[in-house]
């Protein structure tokens, strides 16, 4: 490319665009997925580089050479445009990390409160770049002036991506507030068997029947629980639960998971190969109240899983149990 055809290319990318474009969704999204902007960001980003007239474009010998490959990684022409910017390339070195750093984040659960910019679940979402949000359950819960007030669960790289735009968004005098979730995990798939002991559950020989619903239910109540280690205890449950409750424990066996350790605690892992019998009691749980103690005790370190238990020969039913997850290990 000459000097009089890289200044043609600069004037035509110029003109090529009007500031009140509308941007499809889809590279939006494009841009949000290769340099981790938010949403809006991204939007930004995209008329900023359209709109530098300034900017070096690829040409087309140099795209014809690398059109393959970018493509595969996600990129079209514009977005390889600025990937080759010093911005991007900046952005992108900050933002390194590994893939264990990711799950981490991933499967860490926050609870931000919904107040000033962030006062709705749509507001954190945008402010997020959540796209599909798996949930958008408010919390409900009272201040220590017992005035009501309301949380939204957040992940990891949500926090993050949340604090960014509030960097690039200020709301003057605005702090976030965003607590740890303290209780496991509970977030049982509707369509899928996910999430469930021992098994990858994105497999074909996994997936549920098109008319079949996946048991237990994010919401069903009572339901069969598996315990392992100190809830097996009859007593430790009395003091759980009050001293009215009444334990009716089962002997039972789950496949799917091994006992490792934590510390000084038992810890329920995946067993893929399903060879593995794990021996523990069944006790029917009857309300959500009782659900979320249990879940308050074993804390953010486990995640409620679908499992099979046996109670005897004759006996199986679909319940849950609490799965360590093993990210926090490492």
């Amino acid at each position: 490319m000459d000097l009089l055809d890289e200044l043609e290319a600069m004037a035509q990318a110029a003109s090529a665009f009007q500031d009140d474009e509308n941007i499809p969704e889809s590279t939006i999204a494009r841009w949000q997925k290769l340099f981790g902007y938010s949403s809006a960001t991204a939007e930004r980003k995209i008329r900023e580089h359209r709109n530098d007239p300034l900017r070096f474009p690829v040409s087309d010998d140099h795209w014809s050479v690398v059109q393959d490959r970018m493509e595969a990684e996600g990129h079209d022409r514009e977005s390889y445009e600025h990937s080759c910017s010093g911005s991007a390339r900046d952005l992108n070195q900050r933002q390194e990390m590994t893939m264990k750093e990711k799950r981490k984040l991933r499967a860490a659960v926050f609870l931000i409160k919904l107040e000033g910019p962030l006062d709705s679940v749509q507001a954190v979402i945008q402010a997020a770049g959540l796209w599909c949000p798996t949930s958008t359950e408010v919390l409900a819960a009272t201040n220590l002036s017992g005035q009501p007030c309301s949380f939204f669960k957040i992940n990891g790289m949500d926090k993050l991506a949340i604090e960014a735009w509030l960097k690039e968004y200020p709301y003057p005098g605005f702090e976030p507030t965003i607590i740890k979730d303290p209780y496991a995990l509970k977030d049982l798939s509707p369509t899928s068997v996910y999430p469930t002991l021992g098994i990858d559950t994105t497999l074909p020989q996994f997936r549920p029947d098109l008319d079949a619903t996946p048991r237990p239910s994010q919401n069903e109540y009572p339901v069969w629980y598996f315990f392992y280690g100190t809830l097996t205890d009859a007593s430790f449950l009395l003091r759980l639960f009050g001293s009215d409750y009444q334990a009716e424990y089962h002997a039972a066996t789950i496949r799917g998971g091994a006992l490792t350790t934590w510390g000084r605690y038992y810890a329920l892992v995946d067993d893929p190969s399903n060879t593995n019998l794990v021996l523990g009691r069944a006790v029917l749980i009857e309300t959500r109240e009782q659900e979320d103690r249990l879940r308050a005790y074993e804390t953010n370190a486990y995640e409620v899983v679908r499992c099979s238990i046996e109670m005897g020969s004759d006996m199986h039913v679909d319940g849950l149990t609490f799965r360590f997850i093993t990210d926090i290990m490492d």
